[in-house]
């Protein structure tokens, strides 16, 4: 019986890890889903270690997993839980961040950077080794009230249930008996949380140029669209019916689990007109756009020059299509569908939005002089 850790050399210098296994005479490979990046910077060569560490415990506990399958049938029922054979065989257990880089490593939705953050917050939580059977409820209630403290709106929320999908992922491989933070009541927010232009401030941003046309182009898109920055990155020619003046998609982040996650939309002529300033093949991206963070400090940049001090994102572009068609006599589940929301639940959020900016307006009215 043996099993070796062995590597696979890939293009552009990555290498993959994976397990040469030979058991009972029969030779297999077992990927670990894990690669090894090209080591070209400090942090590369630094992820590339915790990487390689974590290929050699599951190594190691892919070896133990086959002597237990043969020798722990022998022992009393009452040490089959995980955390009881740890302590009956002296098995050591492994670190909460070396595992969460095999998760990270198997997940590949498009909120990879939200379980990226929120593990970032564990770390600065727990700035020290953390192993996985040291993680209890109360540990996952402290990690909550810490991220509450740190955080607003659903952001703990939505870190906090990236954090139990990790805890999910340890109880699938055997390092835990059950989920320590199942049960913790997660309070949810109805409030937007992120700032919503105005059609005057929307008109100065369209006025003030930027160094970047195309992240305004974008920008202004989503604002007509209501796109999700995703969406608006991977957007072709071939989603657009130019002679219908139409739009259709697949939306990114609810594809797969959302009977609603083909977007119809029928676009403006304010849409019409930023998108035809260019023109390519089917397959061609409509926006050549640089990354997230780059685009946001452009959009802080543009932003700022327009004489607006609200801080704007690229998701604000989404939420102000949302209130403007709601504010201009959209019902809930017209907005819903334009939106591309599965259920008007999440349209909701805006209603108080646009009864305050009809309190608003009804405030405004000039004084009678009564």
């Amino acid at each position: 019986m043996g099993i070796l850790l062995s590597k696979r050399n890939l293009k552009k210098g990555r290498i993959s890890l994976y397990l040469d296994c030979n058991i009972k005479g029969k030779r297999y490979k077992e990927s670990l889903g894990i690669t090894l990046e090209a080591p070209v910077s400090k942090e590369i060569r630094q992820a590339n270690c915790a990487k390689l560490q974590l290929a050699k415990l599951l190594r190691a506990q892919r070896e133990i997993d086959y002597l237990h399958a043969h020798y722990w049938s022998q022992l009393p029922p009452l040490f089959h839980s995980p955390s009881e054979k740890a302590a009956l065989t002296g098995e050591p257990s492994p670190d909460f961040f070396l595992v969460a880089i095999g998760f990270l490593n198997l997940y590949h939705q498009k909120d990879y950077r939200v379980v990226q953050a929120a593990f970032s917050y564990l770390r600065r939580f727990h700035p020290s080794t953390l192993p996985v059977n040291h993680i209890t409820r109360g540990f996952c209630t402290r990690f909550f009230c810490f991220l509450q403290e740190k955080l607003r709106g659903n952001t703990p929320v939505n870190y906090f249930k990236k954090f139990k999908m990790c805890l999910d992922y340890c109880v699938e491989e055997g390092l835990l008996s059950d989920n320590p933070g199942k049960g913790i009541r997660l309070p949810q927010y109805n409030d937007v949380t992120k700032e919503i232009l105005s059609s005057k401030e929307l008109v100065k941003l369209t006025l003030t140029p930027c160094r970047n046309p195309e992240v305004k182009r974008a920008f202004l898109f989503s604002c007509q669209s209501g796109l999700r920055w995703c969406d608006i990155q991977e957007l072709c020619y071939k989603n657009i019916d130019f002679a219908q003046r139409h739009l259709m998609l697949v939306q990114k982040k609810v594809a797969g689990h959302s009977q609603k996650s083909v977007l119809h939309l029928h676009l403006n002529e304010n849409a019409m007109r930023l998108l035809q300033e260019s023109k390519g093949t089917p397959d061609d991206f409509i926006f050549t756009l640089p990354s997230h963070s780059y685009c946001l400090r452009i959009i802080n940049e543009w932003t700022r020059r327009a004489g607006i001090r609200k801080h704007i994102s690229f998701h604000c572009a989404r939420h102000t299509f949302i209130t403007s068609i709601m504010a201009r006599g959209a019902n809930i589940k017209t907005a819903a569908s334009l939106a591309g929301h599965s259920s008007t639940r999440h349209t909701e959020k805006y209603i108080h939005i646009i009864d305050n900016q009809k309190r608003q307006a009804v405030e405004s009215l000039p004084d009678l002089p009564l």
